[in-house]
């Protein structure tokens, strides 16, 4: 048996990179996974690989920059499980330019997805863990969270405020059976290449790992806040 059997996972941007990565290894543990995306495409694919591998697996196609369709992906994610035990708030982008060229749109939308939406599928989710009295929330921050980096004060910032967010968090549920966890991953393989170069980067099951670990400890042992970095990440990015 599985440690997560029977219990339900909702994973942001589930349909590639780390997200599918996350995604895969809780189904793994045989936990049924709700998957949030944009893309329907992807999203479908994932669910049906999960499903043909003997779990369940839900997609809803979500942008999360809508208020609206979290709250109903949400909603409908309950309706038909019953309940969510672990949220992943794994989804995000990134723009990379100097602040005087940085366009605020760009800035604007790494703040509606990266923290706006983290933020309402937490609100959306949080509810019904807070009824039950049991849950874990993972927020996949990043180092870019720890240091300031040229040419990224947009990113930055948008993590800088999930480490915020959670931390704050982490007070208000700790004592109502809630568990926190951020996972800030340093330079990542995220496309999957095959270079020595590559191979010395954190992938993406890598950071799978983590977030496994961290929901299958003991309820009186709460992993609060990992980083992991890459063998490629120079030490000027050390905090």
């Amino acid at each position: 048996m599985g440690p997560l059997k029977g219990q339900i996972a909702l994973v942001t941007g589930a349909s590639r990179g780390i997200g599918r990565a996350i995604a895969w290894r809780l189904a793994r543990a045989e936990c049924d996974v709700i998957l949030l995306a944009r893309s329907r495409d992807e999203l479908n694919d994932l669910a049906m690989e999960i499903k043909t591998a003997g779990r369940e697996a839900m997609a809803i196609p979500t942008d999360l920059r809508d208020a609206g369709q979290i709250e109903r992906a949400v909603k409908k994610a309950l309706t038909y499980f019953g309940r969510i035990d672990i949220l992943v708030n794994n989804a995000g982008l990134w723009h990379y330019a100097p602040v005087h060229e940085m366009k605020i749109a760009e800035w604007d939308e790494m703040f509606d997805v990266n923290v706006r939406g983290s933020f309402l599928t937490t609100k959306f989710v949080l509810p019904s863990m807070l009824e039950r009295k049991s849950g874990h929330i993972v927020n996949i921050v990043s180092v870019s969270g720890l240091i300031g980096e040229a040419d990224a004060a947009g990113y930055n910032a948008t993590k800088w405020a999930m480490r915020g967010f959670s931390q704050s968090l982490i007070k208000e549920v700790r004592d109502k059976g809630i568990r926190v966890t951020v996972i800030n991953p340093g330079g990542v393989n995220n496309d999957q290449a095959r270079t020595p170069r590559a191979a010395q980067l954190i992938q993406n099951q890598d950071v799978a790992e983590l977030v496994s670990l961290a929901v299958t400890l003991p309820p009186r042992a709460n992993l609060t806040e990992a980083t992991v970095w890459s063998q490629l990440d120079g030490t000027e990015l050390l905090p």
